[in-house]
């Protein structure tokens, strides 16, 4: 399996199925990368720091085509979902510890001007600007896997590419 090509995958699980996918890949010797967020959650009695998911549904990994039916036979996984190469962008943007929140694309993005990061290790990745309670987020949209993340970065790190008039 060493002279296959190996390429990062991005694979539907069922409903809060993540963590559990993600150790069972890993079990089968599978490369595998679930990002997660630590965030306070609050029940009626307490509040408690919880690693959540960034993605709620998916985990990425890096197989080979001949893997294929060990992913699939795995409990919790549904299919592999179409990334065109972004997973490593993703998971760029969390080892350098980025601030992200993701949200599920339910809308046409028509508001906002579209822009592109100019400098440091996402150079290149375009998004859409908007307002926020602190200021300025860039929308890097993974379109692919249904899926919008928002970074925090400040404003000189981008350069207009199209402006989007109100």
């Amino acid at each position: 399996m060493e002279n296959e090509n190996r390429y990062w995958h991005a694979i539907y699980v069922s409903s809060r199925q993540e963590k559990k996918v993600y150790e069972a890949l890993i079990l089968k010797g599978l490369e595998s990368y679930l990002p997660l967020v630590k965030t306070m959650r609050q029940w009626s009695d307490r509040k408690k720091m919880v690693e959540m998911p960034l993605i709620n549904g998916y985990v990425f990994l890096n197989v080979a085509t001949t893997d294929y039916q060990s992913v699939y036979d795995t409990f919790g996984v549904v299919n592999f979902v179409r990334s065109e190469g972004k997973i490593e962008r993703l998971k760029q943007l969390v080892d350098l510890g980025y601030q992200l929140e993701a949200e599920s694309i339910s809308r046409k993005y028509k508001e906002g001007d579209k822009v592109k990061i100019t400098s440091g290790t996402l150079m290149g990745i375009e998004g859409f600007v908007v307002s926020s309670n602190s200021g300025k987020n860039i929308e890097v949209l993974l379109e692919s896997i249904g899926q919008c993340i928002r970074v925090k970065l400040p404003k000189e790190a981008f350069s207009l590419i199209e402006f989007q008039e109100a």
